[in-house]
């Protein structure tokens, strides 16, 4: 699987404010996900890289596109 750069701060908070907006919390999306709090927690703040897919599977569950969640724009092509 191929893994991603680690997060920016902005990005980390632009995916908690996403998680709390649907009332979850770290370790509610984490179980949704399949993972474990601690380990979406270093994923989310930036000490470990998300793969492509949870990347895919986060942003399924929050009701939004990996390019918004993650990245803070939709990809865009002419």
């Amino acid at each position: 699987m191929q893994a991603y750069t680690y997060l920016l701060e902005e990005d980390s908070r632009r995916i908690k404010a996403a998680i709390v907006s649907k009332g979850l919390n770290i370790k509610m999306l984490a179980e949704k996900a399949g993972s474990t709090r601690a380990t979406l927690s270093n994923k989310i703040n930036g000490k470990t890289e998300f793969t492509r897919s949870e990347m895919e599977t986060i942003a399924k569950i929050l009701n939004t596109s990996p390019q918004t969640l993650f990245f803070g724009h939709e990809l865009r092509f002419a």
